[in-house]
């Protein structure tokens, strides 16, 4: 009798995680946190995969295992791994689905069908095909392919946050860049929130107050990167409300991008008036996470297949292992690796990526977390310089992120007082005790702070990633 799908799939993990001739922990890490069982069809398991790379590898490293256990059952089984695109619930409504992560080099698709006045709105190489999806970005993805199918419909507003070099910018563009292949006469405004406060400020001078709000009040669809910056700008302010409310009223699709949440917008210790804050977040509200151990290597191994540079599975789960930040960093290591190896004339090796990356690679050898790793990715996170971090600069979107910072060093390392202090611009001990001291009273008493510092926590900590 052949056993149910819970017992199935518990005799081959159990064998993974007890596999030692497995090459790395890595591997079935991602084989255990990717792979799912769908269903026993006849005489086959069902089993989907996060993506396309995350099959690859399982097909690759546990062909003979998952062949073995399935032929010890009466009568045998066989198996079948899908990508969870291609595979949508039975009896359920289709929604957007999440796509496999794309490995093959298919061109992006012609921008030909988008009016004149759009050229050179948006960038073409941000479409949806090119993005890649994973756990920590797939309902922002999904979202943004809903909303690009029915503009005003269902999800509306739609506010993107995450810190800097995650994607959101992509998936702005591709939003407007899908609506216009459907609806060329479409009208679209896409711009950050700098521009339009300029703007604004402009027909204010020109006494052209009326035209600005005739051009932002009659589109179809408005694409705002950037709306952090709105805060403390009270006419700004004021002005975009009201068109938020006439696009609103109308069913005109709004997007939003930010660095933080819409309750949780400061900038220069201003805040967004909470009115603006309340429309932000009343639509559907998408974080993006950054991208965890199997979506990196996803990412390395779309770059490697669309460069057309033989890079070893090995070779690429190395560099997901050991280059741990945003996406813009991700692709900046890897064209180094491939300029470097372009320029030799030599394959793509371990040590290669040593000697190229020897700046980029996380600095927590051993398994310890070092300062300057903690100073790196607090500044990513805060979208600051380190510099500014470790400088003597005493603004308020530099000071939290520095008692952050220094806390944080305080958990991670083994490193004095004075040892910190020495880090951050030869502060005294007394000055890290005392910005240790403030962000733990903040954590206690302010729970939006506490969840923000737990996010940073799992910025900062490569095995969260």
């Amino acid at each position: 009798m052949i056993s149910s799908l819970d017992t199935l799939w518990n005799k081959i993990t159990t064998e993974i995680q007890a596999d030692g001739s497995s090459k790395n922990k890595a591997s079935s890490k991602i084989f255990l946190s990717s792979i799912t069982p769908a269903a026993i069809e006849g005489d086959h398991l069902v089993m989907e995969a996060a993506n396309d790379f995350c099959r690859d590898l399982a097909e690759k490293r546990y062909a003979d295992v998952i062949t073995r256990i399935l032929s010890g059952e009466k009568p045998a089984l066989k198996y079948r791994l899908v990508t969870k695109a291609g595979r949508p619930a039975a009896g359920k409504p289709q929604q957007p689905t999440i796509p496999a992560i794309r490995t093959d080099d298919e061109p992006l698709k012609s921008a030909k069908t988008v009016p004149a006045r759009y050229d050179g709105m948006f960038n073409s190489k941000y479409s949806f095909d090119s993005f890649v999806v994973g756990k920590s970005n797939q309902f922002a993805y999904a979202v943004c392919q809903a909303v690009a199918k029915n503009p005003g419909s269902l999800h509306n507003p739609v506010f993107i946050y995450s810190g800097v070099g995650l994607g959101k910018t992509h998936l702005i563009q591709a939003i407007g860049q899908e609506l216009l292949k459907n609806n060329p006469k479409a009208k679209i405004a896409y711009l950050s929130s700098e521009v339009f406060t300029n703007e604004f400020i402009d027909s204010l001078k020109d006494k052209k107050a009326e035209a600005f709000r005739s051009k932002y009040r009659k589109i179809d669809l408005l694409l705002i990167d950037d709306v952090q910056f709105f805060a403390g700008k009270e006419q700004t302010q004021e002005e975009f409300f009201h068109t938020f409310n006439e696009l609103f009223q109308q069913k005109k699709q709004i997007v939003l991008t930010s660095d933080s949440a819409p309750s949780k917008i400061q900038r220069g210790g201003e805040s967004l008036e909470e009115r603006l804050a309340s429309r932000f977040g009343m639509g559907v509200v998408v974080d993006i996470q950054p991208p965890d151990l199997e979506m990196r290597a996803a990412i390395f191994k779309k770059f490697a297949s669309q460069s057309m540079v033989e890079v070893s599975d090995e070779i690429i789960m190395y560099m997901a292992q050991n280059v741990v930040s945003h996406i813009r960093d991700l692709e900046g290591a890897f064209n180094s690796v491939l300029a470097f190896a372009g320029i030799m004339r030599k394959p793509v090796s371990k040590d290669m990526v040593d000697q190229v990356l020897k700046d980029v690679l996380r600095e927590n050898a051993g398994g310890k977390i070092s300062i300057p790793w903690i100073q790196k990715r607090v500044a990513e996170f805060y979208d600051i310089s380190e510099s500014e971090l470790t400088g003597k600069r005493r603004s308020q979107n530099l000071v939290l992120p520095r008692q952050v910072a220094m806390r944080l060093c305080q958990i991670f390392t083994d490193a004095s007082l004075n040892q910190i202090g020495d880090k951050f611009g030869g502060r005294d001990h007394t000055t890290v005790m005392h910005s240790c001291e403030k962000v733990n009273r903040k954590l206690k008493q302010e729970k939006a702070f506490s969840e923000e510092f737990e996010r940073v926590r799992r910025f900062v900590d490569p095995d969260k990633q």
